[in-house]
């Protein structure tokens, strides 16, 4: 076998990221946009010592899961990746991946629900387009896969509607401006709750006075427009937006709302993209906290509030702690726009943290934790060990780090109970899982 060599051979999994594991007689080759049970034809992109690399030529034998990408730019986007995959299978698909990664990876052999899904609609309340102009064309749109060129876009089905429209309305007018090369973002959030919207020029400079013309033209168009902000990033690095803003117009946050809260969403406030599936995560925290309203909780990595505020609703005491201050700003401008009296939050690392619960002996009974994709410090799980608390759920957007971390954790100490995947992006190979931990 040698580089492009066109070979037959049949899918018989999926890697982690959604690409099929395509077997011929006796090499394994990771091919994107195949299925599982498709026999295809391929061609040889790179060989490893007991692995390589395809690209799909013709798919042979058809899976009954396989769809056609509604999307014009799908096998150039880097956003969704699992387009031509029903729902059904993408569902099966992250419920196996979160299965194989506990079992290989953490060694753990406990429930794993079925991932909980929707109905497809435009969900994502959140969009940050790059801007590049190259031989004095405007591109905007997202980026290639493991690349940072900028496939131009007219459109994305996955953004809620509104947010399309406004791009497409930025991308007409942004064109006709010579100050377009000093963009280097439009970030736009939405919420269709209560239909506000906040749109972020990130610029290499202050373009304040020059960006109005522009602005004004938006806020006419579109009502719904309540905050425009220009931030000024000129770092050489991947960091989307930079230190310094300037407000254009309206105010500097706009309302999202879950499960019976509001939440004030600056600029820099991290909000789950997709609001409907959010709601199904934290009932699913909910249902595993099991709160009666005696219990202390924590809840570690709280960002803007969002599941501390939900379990300040059924709890005694809530602690959130978070190590983004202007995060833990805007939790408490949530916690009194939703007049809850029983939450205190704390800047702080969850490491420094849970050795400040451990010191001075605070008794928590239930532990929320929702770490970054890098998961858990050992430092912190043993102190989370010392803190002893009954119950812990932990919500992951990483199943890798989860079953590393939940290995660790249940060592003698906890049992993993059951797992419950989530669909949180439908279409890409993204997961999220909420498990539940008891005291042995």
């Amino acid at each position: 076998m040698k580089k492009n060599d066109v070979l037959v051979g049949e899918c018989v999994d999926y890697t982690y990221d959604g690409q099929g594991v395509v077997k011929t007689a006796d090499f394994t080759f990771f091919v994107p946009y195949v299925l599982k049970g498709e026999m295809v034809r391929f061609k040889i992109l790179k060989l490893k010592k007991n692995y390589g690399y395809g690209k799909l030529i013709e798919v042979l034998e058809t899976s009954k899961q396989r769809v056609i990408p509604s999307c014009p730019v799908f096998y150039k986007c880097g956003g969704c990746n699992l387009q031509h995959m029903s729902l059904t299978e993408q569902l099966e698909f992250k419920k196996q991946l979160v299965i194989n990664n506990l079992e290989k990876i953490g060694g753990i052999n406990c429930k794993v629900n079925d991932c909980l899904g929707m109905s497809f609609k435009p969900y994502r309340n959140k969009a940050q387009y790059p801007v590049q102009v190259e031989d004095g064309k405007l591109k905007m749109g997202f980026y290639r896969a493991h690349s940072n060129d900028i496939v131009d876009i007219d459109h994305c089905m996955i953004q809620q509607t509104p947010i399309d429209e406004v791009f497409s309305f930025i991308k007409k007018h942004l064109a006709n401006y010579y100050f377009n090369k000093d963009v280097r973002h439009v970030v736009i959030k939405y919420s269709h709750y209560h239909d506000e919207m906040m749109i972020v020029f990130v610029c290499k400079e202050n373009l304040s006075d020059v960006i109005m013309p522009l602005v004004d033209k938006l806020v006419k168009k579109f009502s719904f427009i309540k905050s425009v902000i220009l931030n000024l990033n000129n770092r050489n690095t991947n960091v989307i937006l930079g230190d310094d803003e300037y407000l254009l117009y309206g105010d500097d946050h706009i309302k999202e709302h879950i499960l019976g809260n509001d939440y004030y969403l600056a600029s820099k406030s991290f909000f789950q993209v997709n609001p409907y599936q959010s709601a199904i995560l934290y009932e699913k925290v909910l249902e595993y906290t099991d709160l009666k309203g005696s219990e202390t909780v924590v809840d570690m990595y709280c960002g803007v509030g969002s599941i501390s505020l939900c379990l300040a609703r059924e709890a005694k005491k809530v602690y959130g702690v978070e190590i983004v201050e202007e995060a833990i700003e805007n939790a408490k401008l949530n916690q009194e726009l939703n007049g809850l009296t029983n939450v205190e939050f704390s800047v702080g690392d969850a490491k420094d943290y849970s050795k400040w619960l451990c010191d001075n002996h605070i008794k928590v009974d239930v532990l929320v934790v929702d770490p970054p994709r890098k998961g858990l410090a050992k430092e912190t799980i043993d102190y989370i060990k010392m803190i002893s608390p009954t119950k812990i759920v932990y919500v992951s957007c990483n199943p890798a780090t989860l079953a590393r971390d939940l290995k660790e954790i249940t060592n003698d100490t906890y049992e993993c109970l059951e797992v419950t995947p989530v669909d949180m992006f439908p279409m890409t190979a993204h997961v999220e899982s909420v498990a539940l931990l008891a005291k042995v």
